[in-house]
């Protein structure tokens, strides 16, 4: 499945072979998000990063050679879930007897869960991309797979969808939704709300602007 166009485009650099090194890059990359959620990795160490990993440094410079590497791979690793989460949310079966609004819900709360469960690396992907062209053009194909496969959901659904430029309203509304996360997640403006209320309302905005009912 990884060798898949969607996937392999988001793969900068190839694991280990060996399963044991696997595991020890799985520690690290564990080590390397807990750290950028803390906004403590450009300050870590790699002797640091190690012993929070259970590792050594020997086995982070054969593993990884540096900490840029390190970064790249977290990345790496939040593309590959991103793209694994929304192939399987955006499976047109699972929707094709239920309300348009339903998905909408789920897929706010799924993109939002994302967000938050790794809102640390996804600051470090959002400022990399700021100064970096290729991470920039690879954020661009992660939100236009992303835009593709929710309105292709759409779609399916668009005597449910009533706003009067159906198809340019479904995909403004996936960048909508997108840009309201990447802004909350760099500059914390939504922390007023809970995730809950974060969910409900950013669904809410969608299902509005969309205009959706049956």
């Amino acid at each position: 499945m990884l060798d898949s166009p969607e996937f392999t485009r988001f793969i900068f650099l190839p694991e280990p072979a060996q399963q044991r090194s696997r595991d020890a890059l799985d520690r690290l990359l564990d080590a390397g998000e807990q750290l950028l959620a803390q906004n403590a990795f450009e300050e870590a160490s790699v002797a640091q990063i190690a012993e929070l990993a259970k590792s050594s440094v020997g086995t982070f410079y054969r593993i990884l050679g540096d900490k840029d590497t390190l970064s790249k791979l977290l990345l790496q690793r939040f593309f590959l879930s991103a793209v694994s989460t929304i192939n399987v949310l955006t499976d047109a079966e699972q929707w094709a007897t239920q309300p348009l609004q339903r998905f909408i819900q789920v897929l706010t709360e799924e993109v939002a869960a994302l967000y938050q469960g790794r809102s640390g690396v996804l600051r470090a992907l959002i400022l990399r991309a700021s100064r970096d062209v290729d991470f920039r053009d690879r954020v661009h194909q992660l939100n236009e797979h992303i835009a593709a496969s929710v309105v292709r959901v759409l779609q399916a659904h668009q005597q449910e969808v009533h706003h009067p430029s159906p198809l340019k309203a479904m995909q403004a509304a996936v960048h909508i939704l997108l840009g309201a996360l990447n802004q909350h997640t760099v500059t914390g403006n939504l922390g007023h709300l809970s995730q809950a209320e974060l969910v409900q309302e950013l669904s809410r905005i969608l299902v509005l602007y969309l205009d959706i009912h049956s």
